[in-house]
């Protein structure tokens, strides 16, 4: 069987501006096409071997002519194991893992050790709550290549941790495509009726339709009069057109959720213009539905008491049902030039957009408050939140053969992310006992309850450009490439959220009855003057929105680097340079509900972060033969406090619902890093690779929890003293022939990582920044930490990360099969106090079965099957589940033709 594959084998490059201070260009490294001849001679493959190792084998000759340690995935491969998204196609690759579905944890640091780039780019993040772009946000539609480089290279930007993913999408075909593609899937938990409710015209589309917003007289209340607006209100028709203009529609009701699916279509061309040149176009577009029905489970303020055996226990805890919808859909449009094979200009414009709508209905159980069988309680929470990526990147490749080969590349980008929550809502209900039987339910009958609403909106813009040249030279046994680039990037944030809160207590008792909340608050309530405790109406409404729930932010970066990439004697390369780089951030609160700051400017000027560093590398490759090279790479880094980290505001963490905080006075970490690994590319595609790496870290920066008072658990990002992280990565790829040749088309593949991490807080030394961060943070002089390790693994760091797949294609190349497995070791997600245990997330063995049957040259029929095992996601704390959630198994088909 016949099958065309697209391989480009690139070459990173910096580009270099030349720009005012406060510029709004940003820039990022660029990836460059290797000659026309290079690539035609790759674009038609017979596949008489595995359709894996087809594709491994381009990917495996890019790893091998890096100079730097590097991973790549190509599409194909991700095909092969049915990811749907960069995310989860990720974690298949050495040492990386995947933490609450979006975030990729690399060699055990945690995400903020990460950076992500889109074709060699800096883009903005739509997460608030994270500092790298979440990667679940990239369909696997769209993804050409995914490379992750370990090592750091002078022409990256010096935010340098784990390692660099940059997201390669798929560019300007060499003949014309047109393809269809859809599937559908159901997922074993959605057996069970979930709760939800009816929400806006638009949700299929991913959007509001402006249901849930906000409502302008209560906008205007709070815009015009600030906390009093809302608070202070004496007169009762005011306060029940406020309530009355709520969406108050949400029940919610039982609900038998509908089958998965998903469409997707790519068009694609290239035309001949005079007689050099050619013009081309790429287009894609897909759609994704999905729901799920899933048992959940928090946890909170571990202690004792919860019942008369005085074991521990966690106070306050949740289980029930959560019901989502997760609505995806992009679009991507790449238009190209190439003149003579010479000079190449390509524009790409891309659109993602991710919607999820959460409802959880969870029995609540309260150690003050809940009594088994006389009352006991239950939170309705509402999450609706859409995220939306939009880039645009115009890039050009020159390559000058008069010139002794010289080349440049350039480019420009300019992306905006934004993340808007409309309505996320929280009611918590009592039920009244008696024998067994419920009395009496209705909203808690509790002072000091209220049920909450909150409005988050955030906008990223960025703006990069860039440029960088080479120039090569050569000698009768050696070979030098010269380079020298420059980056300039901008990012700005506008961010705010707004809290509300409606009282129980000004509620009449005989009103708040009810297990719906349109019962309850229903048009004639409302209108009922009886509904109400006060007269005037007075009271209803608590404003919760503090000073530096709004805020601006602002960074910017300049860089210029220089390195050499040197062959000698066909038996060593020797890379490397030196890169500075002026990194300038500041965030600003403002106090709410106004655009005035609720700091002066000298504590503006305080908190602004300037820094400028050198960041120096040095990467040796010694060519034992054709097949075998070893690589010693070292360099210094370091990781920079993102917006949020150096913001004094608190925000939700998705996985743990704890409250996070920054600090002001939060350093960068610095890193230093070596790497050793051995690889061995055999014929056939089949490879081995043996690697060590250790860093060593001062001023790590790490989550750490405030101990202290009830309610919701609270954690600081904060310096620690020093860290350090080492351990050995395995990575194979073997055909089962040499066991026989009937075995030929069974292959083997997979990797292990085996490490360790250590670092220390400074919990005992009254200077450590660590004691400096915590004083401040709790505005008190002196504090008394009671963290219970002042020495531990990493956050985030698991010692043994491990992927295997076994696949076989058919000799008549109409069939593939691939039995995929990841796992995990125990990792750190909630370092614990007061002698309390780290909370850890559980060892998660997925796997999973991918079938795919090729009729003809054009449909493709693949089957899947996801967490065959059934395993559940677990973070456990001194024995006690802190937080499950059910994953089930899915199923799905999905169906393609290319025309």
């Amino acid at each position: 069987m016949k099958q065309t594959l697209h391989f480009v084998s690139r070459k990173t490059a910096l580009s270099l501006a030349v720009m005012s201070a406060l510029s709004t260009f940003v820039s990022a490294p660029v990836a460059m096409a290797q000659s026309d001849d290079q690539n035609q001679a790759m674009e038609e493959v017979i596949a008489t071997a595995s359709r894996l190792k087809g594709t491994a084998s381009a990917v495996l000759q890019e790893r091998q002519n890096q100079a730097f340690v590097a991973d790549i995935m190509g599409a194909e491969q991700i095909s092969r194991t049915g990811d749907g998204d960069a995310a989860s196609a990720l974690r298949r690759i050495t040492g990386l893992t995947l933490v609450d579905g979006k975030f990729i944890y690399v060699r055990g640091l945690g995400e903020r050790y990460s950076s992500t780039q889109l074709n060699g780019m800096m883009v903005p993040s739509p997460d608030p709550t994270r500092s790298v772009v979440p990667l679940d946000l990239f369909p696997s539609d769209i993804i050409e290549s995914l490379n992750v480089q370990k090592s750091y290279s002078p022409n990256m930007p010096g935010h340098f941790g784990g390692g660099n993913v940059n997201i390669r999408t798929k560019s300007i075909p060499s003949e014309f495509v047109f393809n269809i593609s859809g599937g559908a899937g159901y997922n074993t938990s959605n057996n069970e009726d979930g709760y939800f409710y009816t929400g806006g015209d638009d949700d299929w589309m991913g959007k509001d339709d402006g249901t849930r917003e906000l409502p302008g007289i209560i906008a205007d209340a709070l815009r015009n009069s600030g906390s009093t607006g809302v608070e202070g209100i004496t007169n009762l028709q005011t306060t029940q057109a406020m309530l009355s203009a709520f969406n108050w529609d949400i029940g919610p009701d039982e609900k038998s959720v509908d089958p998965n699916y998903n469409l997707g279509a790519t068009v694609g061309n290239q035309f001949q213009v005079g007689s050099e040149g050619t013009l081309g176009f790429l287009a894609t577009m897909a759609y994704d539905q999905e729901w799920t029905v899933a048992n959940e489970k928090n946890g909170s303020d571990l202690g004792g008491g919860c019942d008369n055996s005085g074991e521990r226990c966690f106070t306050k805890y949740l289980d029930g049902l959560s019901t989502e919808q997760s609505v995806r859909w992009s679009g991507m449009f790449n238009v190209g030039y190439e003149f003579n094979n010479n000079h190449k200009v390509e524009l790409t414009n891309m659109i993602l957009h991710d919607m999820r709508d959460r409802v959880r209905n969870r029995d609540y159980f309260d150690a003050n408050e809940s009594e088994e069988g006389e009352t006991e309680l239950r939170r309705l929470d509402i999450i609706f939140e859409e995220r939306e990526m939009i880039t645009s990147q115009l890039k050009g490749t020159h390559n000058f053969p008069w010139l002794n080969f010289a080349y440049l590349d350039w480019y420009v980008g300019t992306s905006r992310a934004t993340r808007d929550a409309p309505d996320i809502l929280e009611a918590t209900f009592e039920k009244e006992m008696d024998n067994g039987a419920v009395v009496y339910e209705g909203l808690q009958d509790l002072a000091a309850t209220n049920l909450n609403r909150q409005y988050q909106q955030l906008e990223d813009d960025s703006d990069t450009v860039g440029w960088n040249f080479a120039y090569p030279m050569s000698g009768e046994n050696w070979e030098v490439e010269w380079k020298i680039g420059g980056d300039y990037w901008e990012k700005t944030r506008e961010a705010q959220s707004i809290d509300l809160g409606i009282r129980h207590f000004s509620i009449r008792d005989e009103y708040k009855q009810g297990v719906r909340l349109d019962q309850i608050f229903s048009p004639d309530n409302i209108a009922n003057p009886d509904f109400y405790t006060s007269a005037t109406g007075r009271g209803l409404f608590q404003d919760g929105t503090a000073d530096g729930d709004k805020y601006s932010a602002a960074a910017k970066l300049e860089a210029y680097y220089l390195m050499g990439d040197a062959f000698i004697n066909k038996t060593w390369r020797i890379s490397g340079g030196l890169r500075w780089e002026q990194f300038q951030q500041v965030s600003i609160p403002y106090q709410a509900h106004t655009d005035l700051f609720a700091v002066s400017g000298d504590d503006i000027a305080d908190t602004v972060f300037n820094k400028d560093e050198l960041f120096p590398s040095l990467a040796l490759t010694y060519i034992l033969d054709d097949e075998m090279q070893i690589r010693f790479n070292v360099s210094e880094t370091a990781i920079r406090p993102d917006m949020r980290d150096i913001s004094s505001s608190f925000f939700i963490d998705p996985l743990t619902e704890f409250l996070v905080r920054g600090s002001p006075l939060l350093r960068s970490a610095e890193l230093k890093n070596a790497d050793l690994r051995w690889e061995w590319y055999k014929e056939s595609g089949n490879n081995l690779s043996v690697a060590l790496f250790y860093k060593d870290m001062t001023n790590p920066i790490e989550m750490v929890e405030l101990s202290g008072g009830e309610g919701t658990p609270q954690l600081l990002t904060a310096n620690a003293e020093e860290g350090e992280l080492y351990g050995l990565e395995v990575e194979f790829l073997q055909d089962l022939s040499f066991l026989s040749n009937d075995m030929a088309g069974f292959f083997l593949s997979g990797n292990i990582t085996l490490s360790d991490s250590n670092v220390k807080i400074g919990r005992d030394n009254p200077d450590s920044l660590y004691n400096q961060q915590l004083r401040d943070a709790l505005n008190a002089s002196t504090v008394t930490t009671s963290i219970t390790n002042d020495e531990r693994r990493l956050v985030g760091h698991s010692k043994w990360v491990a992927n295997l797949q076994f696949g076989w294609d058919s000799d008549d190349g109409n069939h593939s099969t691939s039995l995929v497995y990841n796992a995990f070791g125990e990792r750190i997600i909630v370092p614990g106090v007061s002698g309390n245990e780290d909370a850890q997330e559980q060892p998660f063995n997925s796997l999973d079965f991918v079938y795919s049957y090729y009729p003809n040259f054009n449909t493709t029929v693949k089957f899947k099957v996801q967490n065959l095992l059934g395993e559940d996601k677990e973070i456990m704390q001194e024995n006690l589940t802190m937080w499950y959630k059910e994953v089930g198994t899915k199923v799905s088909a999905s169906f393609s033709y290319e025309f």
